[in-house]
Parts: C-alpha cells; structure tokens; sequence
C-alpha cells in the first residue's frame, strides 16, 4: 500500500491480512487545546533578582529604559494527560492575546528552551512591565530557578533557530502557525516529558520602545491565557496474530544534521523493512530490507544529500506496519 495515504490522514491506513487476521489501523485524533502551564517574564537585571511569576501578564521586547529594557517571555505546556503518549504530532499552533504595545509592528520569534525554569509567587504591581523582587523558584535573567540554578547565558538558554516567527502589531489575539520545528518541538517533548522545557518568546531587541505585553496563564479572562492546538494521529495493531512487542521510536536527534539513529523494535524473528518518504509520498531512502531477529535493532541515516525539511520514515514487518516524522534542519 503506497505512503500517500498518511498524508491526506485516511483513519484506515492497512487493510487485513488474510489468515493472520492483523489490522494496523491508524486514527486521526481532534486536535486539543492546552493551556500555559507555567510562564514568567525575563527582566534584564544584572542582579538576576527580577521576575514576575504569578502576575497576570510577560513581556517581549524592549522598554524606553536607558539600561536593562530587555525583556523576553518564558511559556510552557503540560502535554501529559491530553495527548497520548504514543501519538505522532501533525501540526502545532501557539496563540497569545497581547493587552498592551508600544507603536509599530514587530516580529517576534519562539525559540525551544534547553533547560528547566520556575514561576514563584511574584507579583508586579501595575503594568507589571518593571517586574518585582523574585521569589523562590522565579526565572529571572541570571536565573533558570532564583536563586539556586543559574542559566548558561543570562537571559536563558535557549535554541538559537526559531520554531516559529510572527510580525505583530497592536492589541489583540496573534497565532503562530504550524512549521516543522514546532511538531518536532512537541513530538520530541511527547516522546521525552523531562526534556520539555517550553518555550521563550523573543522580539526586536535592537531597538528601544518595542515592548508587548501579553497576559498570563494568571489573567482573569480565559479566553486570554497563552494555548497551544495540537492535532495528532495514533496508530494501533490488533488481530489474533498482533506483535505482543512491535515498535519503532523517534529518531534522535531530531532535527538534525546530517544522521540521526532510528531504533525498531521486532517481537519475533521476521522480514523488516524501514524506509524513508518524503511529504510528497516519493521514497527517498531504503535503510533495512532482510531478515532479523526479534528485539531492538538500531540503524542510522545520513542525510547530508537531503535538503531541509519535514520527512517521515515506515517500518513493517510481520504484517504490522508503524510511521513517524524526522525533521532535517541544515
């Protein structure tokens, strides 16, 4: 049966197997709507003792300060429990609701967080835009947890590629779209929970009075809170003849450049094949055809002929069939 189906989301991806009786069957779910689990603003501060955790609104931008006016928003999302663990991430979508700007549109870029940070009991008075004295547990600029754990960089550590950019303007709910980077950001969290760190927002720093305000996971009006739309697919093997052990894992790394290893895993000794495709259905790579033992098998693919971009890579073998995405980032 030829890949292209997976891309159009068909809920029937195999047919049965006559006298196995092995159905692999995959479902495209609704997608869900989680809420910001945690947020905080990075104020600029040499003395890291600045932050904002259970305000009702983060900031992203520059302030008209003459010194520390960097400020850049920290958001995160709870996955668990609403999108189920063995789930392949279509598309992702972050929307915030901005309560306050300064003059002019700005491009503001979401960038994945590379270690954990707190929210503590914080709460600035106002506008909130000049932070207040950080609690136990706060991020702030210097630190990923005040005042025990200190980020690699001040201002945090985070991805230097954006997942995701948007220009924005006044007051209002902004959306950024799906792009490959964000589903491998969520598909690599879905598949390591402890390695899910959320998210900084960052805007136009080179200049002063770039400012936006949005509101928090604090804020009064639901509707407001910063959410992400999650739309997945899970895929299930049945029949009287199913693999009690049939699996294939995320790549790791992902996204990467140029190879990335890729385990499978087989309950019995039986032929396997695992190839590449790309978004178009065409096949770009055969990396096992054979016979092999039962148990975890590790491959890798080198992709430094490959351009960017999304892939997806389809094992089968005793009549089961499983897919998942690989992103290559260059």
């Amino acid at each position: 049966m030829s890949f292209w189906n997976f891309r159009q989301r068909v809920r029937f991806v195999l047919g049965l197997f006559l006298g196995g009786a092995i159905v692999t069957t995959a479902f495209s779910q609704s997608p869900v709507t989680i809420e910001a689990g945690r947020d905080n603003t990075l104020y600029e501060d040499a003395a890291g003792a600045t932050s904002n955790g259970a305000g009702d609104n983060f900031f992203v931008g520059r302030t008209n300060q003459a010194a520390n006016s960097i400020r850049r928003g920290l958001v995160w999302f709870n996955l668990v429990g609403s999108v189920p663990a063995n789930a392949t991430i279509g598309s992702v979508t972050l929307t915030l609701s901005m309560s306050r700007s300064n003059s002019g549109d700005q491009t503001l870029s979401v960038h994945r967080v590379l270690a954990a940070w707190g929210e503590g009991t914080s709460n600035a008075n106002g506008n909130e835009g000049g932070g207040a004295p950080a609690t136990t547990n706060d991020a702030t600029w210097l630190h990923r947890l005040f005042n025990t754990a200190l980020w690699s960089t001040p201002g945090g550590s985070f991805a230097s590629t954006p997942s995701a950019s948007l220009a924005v303007g006044g007051v209002g709910s902004y959306t950024w779209g799906t792009t490959a980077t964000l589903v491998s950001d969520v598909q690599g969290w879905l598949n390591n929970p402890s390695n899910n760190f959320g998210w900084v927002i960052i805007g136009n720093e080179a200049a002063g009075a770039t400012s936006k305000r949005f509101d928090a996971r604090e804020n009064a009006v639901a509707a407001n809170r910063p959410k992400i739309v999650v739309s997945f697919s899970t895929t299930s093997v049945g029949g009287e003849n199913a693999p009690e052990k049939f699996a294939l894992h995320q790549n790791y790394p992902n996204p990467f450049n140029p190879a990335t290893s890729i385990t499978f895993e087989l309950s019995a000794r039986s032929h396997a094949s695992l190839k590449i495709f790309n978004l178009l259905g065409q096949h770009i790579a055969t990396l096992v055809d054979g016979m092999y033992s039962s148990g975890a098998h590790i491959v890798e693919w080198n992709a430094a002929e490959m351009p960017s971009g999304v892939y997806v890579y389809r094992l089968e073998a005793n009549g089961s069939v499983a897919t998942r995405k690989l992103v290559v980032a260059k």
